[in-house]
């Protein structure tokens, strides 16, 4: 009785931000009615409306189900009129004229409402554009421009809050913020002048905030605050007793985040161990100028071994709450001494809390492929993995409520994004000991979730390990109390079945999953076919033609990218007016259905020598003894098969080969243009591997595949990859 009493008495002194991060805890340690139920216990705020819908937002994705999806969207939707009705213009007008009657706000509840408001708009944005339509790309784009305006006004004042009080403090435990570009050096010459920052985007312009009652920290008073606390690095902390007015700086109040000129990169110190290899920011000085114009690189690049010894050895890199020798900071622009005071605790928790949201954001900008990007012209901004890892990196070593969610993101882009993008080509060496790093860090406080076993067996199957991913998922399937995280191991599960060429096992799961999942019952009805051809069993191949034509026409998202590419395969099966063709009964035609799977998921490099060179066995028969289902498929398998086998010469005549007969017969195959699209690229990225003359025959063949094929299966994945390779190239 006296235990439970402590313990009810320890959950309501925690602050709302860390009773949602209890909750989140629990739902990713397989407790998600009590992760539910502990957010309806606690009085609403704008952190538990936030951990709620952040837990639907993970259902939803998860899923990928309609249902779950819409629901997700109606409760971001909901979330972000609630952080951005405080700050409307008519309410804004009406305060001013008639002042307000609602208490005021700290200046810690305003900046936490608008990280909350930007990434209640992130999430809606990637919801609505996984179904991978134009519209939804057009709708998140939009989603996303509103994001970024509070992003980088929210993250380049929490930035200057933060910078400032690691230099009181001078704490070298606690991690540099990640920033892309280094400012010029400030001056001490008492103007009090602030330098912008640049925030990670080579594009960005001047820009106001809209909804947003804060001012930019270019204006005078947020100058003449952060001039007196670089001055103050005496022993003795005491609050600002007043602030300067806006009337003594002649320059005003400047509400824009004015584009950087310099390009020198500075180092991101991960916390993670997964830092860059450029120098920290702590060497801004003269000699840390020097070094960086004279190493200025690329791109950022990670190194597992740089920033440990700057690494705090808690369970999820959480930070220990900052000492209260550190003074407060008092809020810009406000006239009183210390009413609108923000503890440097905060900050450093706010600090990771944007980082989060600008992290995932900086990824997802990256992924978006260059078409839209050009057709959403009024985004005016582009993405940087590097700033968005980095960003991770740091916020999951924080102790705010969304640090277990960014070693989550991490390992979602680790395991899932770059090599379903192959966005650094088939060699995945970096983000495998990345992944496993994370996952062995979070052991001690998730070490039986489903996810984290999820993704456990991701690496694994990046490895090549198969069986011991396998059992990974199985462990996940079995230890999962939800159905989206069970269906998701199932699918897992059935990939790897596939990618062991396990025909018969694996058209058994994805049977399963069309009956069980809501997610595109017509892709795992198509699975099942082609896995059934592929087994030798024939005679169900008419009538899962017509179901799987049944089931687009009715699915809501019948113009997703996914259901147009099913639609169009599902005319390679036979119908029943066409009589017995000899090739719908070779179990060949149905394996190159089963090898272009695997090639469009990028999942060949997982499989195995033995698999490999079976494939490869049965993509070198010739192409006039049968008829494939598309004109060169069996050449693009079998150059991308022996490019994994490290037979390059060979890879590259395959890749001739499946060229020149996709020459022979475009102008009657128009709807598989996606082979000679994937062929032309793989072909250039072989090409690259020879130092001497292959760069300039590669670059052609880039632009040829850029500038003429269009509207092709999964034709956003290739432009990406072209795209990232073109710019390396220039």
């Amino acid at each position: 009785m006296c235990a439970a009493s402590v313990r009810v008495d320890t959950m309501e002194e925690l602050q709302d931000w860390e009773y949602v991060k209890r909750g989140i805890t629990m739902w990713l340690n397989n407790m998600p009615k009590a992760a539910e139920d502990s957010f309806k216990d606690r009085p609403s705020s704008v952190h538990i409306v936030a951990g709620h819908t952040f837990i639907s937002f993970m259902n939803a994705v998860i899923s990928w189900e309609t249902e779950k999806m819409n629901d997700a969207q109606t409760r971001l939707r909901e979330l972000e009129k609630q952080c951005a009705g405080d700050v409307g213009w008519l309410k804004s007008v009406r305060s001013k004229l008639f002042g307000s009657s609602e208490p005021r706000k700290s200046l810690t509840e305003t900046l936490e409402e608008q990280i909350i408001l930007a990434d209640s708009q992130l999430c809606l944005a990637i919801l609505v554009s996984l179904g991978q339509d134009i519209g939804g790309f057009v709708k998140g784009g939009w989603l996303l421009r509103k994001a970024w305006k509070v992003y980088q006004h929210t993250y380049q004042q929490i930035y200057q809050l933060y910078s400032d009080t690691l230099d009181i403090d001078g704490d070298m435990s606690l991690p540099q913020a990640p920033l892309r570009h280094q400012p010029p050096p400030t001056t001490d010459s008492g103007s009090g002048m602030r330098v912008s920052l640049d925030l990670g985007t080579p594009s960005s312009t001047d820009w106001t905030v809209p909804n947003s009652t804060l001012q930019s920290p270019d204006d005078c008073k947020w100058s003449s605050q952060l001039e007196a606390l670089r001055k103050s690095k005496t022993t003795t902390f005491e609050p600002f007793s007043e602030m300067t007015s806006c009337e003594s700086d002649p320059s005003g109040s400047s509400g824009s985040v004015k584009k950087s000129y310099t390009t020198d990169f500075v180092g991101i110190v991960s916390p993670s161990g997964a830092g860059s290899s450029t120098e920290s920011l702590e060497h801004s000085g003269p000699l840390g100028m020097e070094r960086s114009n004279t190493a200025a690189r690329e791109r950022l690049t990670l190194d597992l071994n740089l920033g440990r010894e700057r690494r705090i050895n808690v369970p999820n890199g959480m930070t220990p709450r900052a000492t209260t020798s550190w003074r407060s900071l008092t809020a810009p622009c406000e006239p009183g001494p210390n009413d609108r005071a923000i503890h440097p605790a905060d900050v450093h928790r706010l600090m990771g809390a944007i980082s989060f949201g600008y992290g995932v954001f900086q990824l997802s900008i990256s992924l978006l492929p260059p078409s839209l990007l050009k057709l959403i012209s009024f985004l005016g901004f582009e993405g940087d993995r590097a700033m968005g890892i980095a960003c991770l990196s740091f916020s999951r070593q924080s102790n705010d409520m969304r640090a277990p969610l960014a070693t989550l993101a991490l390992l979602w882009y680790y395991t899932i994004v770059t090599p379903f993008f192959a966005l650094d080509g088939s060699n995945l060496s970096h983000e495998i000991a990345a992944a496993q790093e994370l996952i062995e860090e979070a052991n001690g406080q998730f070490a039986k979730s489903s996810l984290f076993l999820f993704f456990r067996g991701r690496v694994e199957r990046l490895k090549s390990n198969i069986q011991d991913a396998i059992r990974a998922y199985e462990l996940a399937y079995r230890s999962s109390a939800q159905r989206e995280i069970k269906l998701l191991c199932l699918h897992e599960i059935g990939w790897c079945r596939l990618i062991q060429l396990d025909f018969g096992t694996a058209m058994k799961n994805f049977h399963e999953l069309k009956l069980c999942s809501q997610f595109s019952k017509s892709f795992y009805s198509y699975l099942t076919a082609i896995c059934e051809g592929s087994f030798g069993q024939f005679s169900n191949l008419v009538k899962w033609r017509t179901e799987i034509l049944e089931l687009i026409n009715r699915s809501p998202q019948k113009d997703s990218q996914i259901e147009r590419y099913i639609f169009r395969r599902s005319l390679k099966l036979p119908r029943a007016e066409s009589g017995e063709q000899p090739k719908y009964r070779s179990s060949l035609y149905w394996k190159y259905l089963v090898f272009e799977m695997l090639f469009l998921w990028n999942t060949l490099s997982s499989c195995s020598e033995e698999q490999l060179e079976s494939m490869v066995a049965d993509c070198s028969q010739p192409t006039d003894a049968f008829s494939e289902p598309m004109v060169g498929i069996s050449r693009l398998i079998l150059g991308a098969c022996l490019s994994c086998l490290a037979r390059y010469d060979e890879a590259i005549r395959a890749f001739r080969e499946c060229i020149s007969m996709r020459e022979r017969f475009d102008h009657q195959e128009q709807q598989d243009t996606h082979i000679s699209a994937f062929a032309y690229y793989e072909l250039a990225v072989l090409l690259l591997r020879q130092q001497n003359d292959g760069a300039g025959e590669a670059h052609r063949l880039l632009l040829h595949a850029q500038q003429n094929f269009k509207n092709y299966d999964f034709d956003n994945r290739v432009s990406v990859r072209i795209h990232t390779l073109l710019k390396r190239l220039d």
